[in-house]
């Protein structure tokens, strides 16, 4: 339609209104870069909003898991006359058939299906000379929610090389059962000896033998998986959440002591390489890669866990921003942040310390 004057009062000549309606100013360049600079404001405050909201959910839901994984061993242990599961059991001549506390309470987190698939009269074998029997392979390649963090960047399936030369593959868990506190010099959940803590193989605890009360002392910590990423060599440094450090020598008091006294410039010349199948294997507890733990390292210690044949130096780990959680013996869940005094901590990985102060109390 072409413009069309119309003459108005005096002379003024107007446009006519079908003109007017049909001129719209454009936005120009600064107008449009000043939107884009807004929206860009915006999103770059919602998303860590988002962020936040979401991890503070996978937080909670890692809090529940651990929740019932304590739920669990108070309902094994009202079946089985107030006695732990342990970390299975002696062989005569031979490595421990070291079926996890993990897979004993699997009935009692709706997982008895899972547990059928378990004959705990197999012998399962020294991990570095025999493949797991192919009768728990099954079993072992299960993923069980209610053993996953959320959070846990590496809750997935994992491939175990067996001395064979086979593959399988291996579900993990980012929650382990309290071996001790690592101050008795006990860092071996396999072979057979008492710790001070709750779990190890042959265990027969319960919560008779809890004298410093189910309120204050830790039965599971939250840690996490693996990577998978294994290194050869002490350097570079891995990120401590992911990879356990190999030692060069055998994990004792000594080896801990340096970590207590200088951090990881302590134990560096210690270090050998770097294992990434920490937590992979929530089936067997003795095994480096087993769900058992001792509380030396603080939660969330720079200082890398250290591993050498099945003993270990651990800390409780997690991908929450400043603390993991901790579930007690009387069924709580707790969150302990990683500047816990480490008096405080170790007192509560042990049953019988007649500590004063534990995490419940801080």
């Amino acid at each position: 339609m072409s413009s069309m004057n119309v003459a108005g009062p005096r002379g003024v000549t107007y446009r006519s209104r079908t003109m007017r309606q049909r001129i719209r100013p454009a936005f120009t360049l600064v107008e449009l870069l000043v939107v884009i600079a807004i929206i860009g404001v915006l999103v770059g405050l919602l998303l860590p909003a988002v962020q936040a909201a979401r991890e503070a959910a996978r937080a909670m839901q890692c809090g529940n898991n651990l929740k019932q994984v304590g739920l669990g061993l108070h309902n094994y242990a009202s079946t089985y006359n107030g006695a732990f599961p342990n970390n299975g059991y002696s062989w005569p001549g031979g490595y421990p058939s070291d079926y996890s506390p993990l897979a004993k309470i699997l009935p009692f987190l709706e997982q008895a299906q899972l547990q059928s698939l378990i004959d705990f009269d197999i012998y399962m074998g020294h991990p570095a000379l025999a493949d797991l029997p192919v009768g728990l392979q099954e079993a072992a390649g299960t993923r069980v929610a209610t053993y996953e963090c959320p959070s846990d960047v590496n809750a997935t399936l994992h491939s175990l090389t067996m001395p064979s030369g086979a593959s399988i593959q291996i579900a993990g868990t980012s929650y382990s059962m309290n071996q001790g506190s690592g101050l008795d010099g006990v860092f071996h959940p396999g072979n057979g000896v008492k710790s001070d803590g709750l779990c190890w193989v042959g265990a027969k605890v319960g919560f008779r033998d809890i004298l410093d009360g189910t309120s204050n002392t830790i039965v599971f910590a939250e840690t996490t998986i693996g990577s998978g990423l294994e290194v050869a060599t002490p350097t570079p440094a891995m990120d401590v959440r992911s990879n356990r450090a190999t030692a060069n020598t055998g994990i004792n008091a000594t080896l801990a002591e340096a970590a207590d006294a200088g951090g990881f410039s302590g134990i560096e010349s210690f270090i050998s390489g770097w294992s990434g199948d920490r937590n992979h294997y929530w089936l067997r507890g003795s095994v480096p890669s087993g769900p058992i733990i001792n509380g030396r390292l603080t939660p969330n210690s720079p200082v890398p866990d250290m591993v050498y044949g099945s003993s270990k130096i651990t800390a409780a780990r997690s991908y929450h921003t400043g603390f993991a959680k901790v579930a007690m013996a009387d069924g709580s869940v707790r969150n302990v942040t990683d500047s816990v005094d480490r008096a405080v901590w170790h007192a509560s990985w042990t049953k019988q310390g007649n500590e004063v102060k534990t995490v419940t109390s801080e």
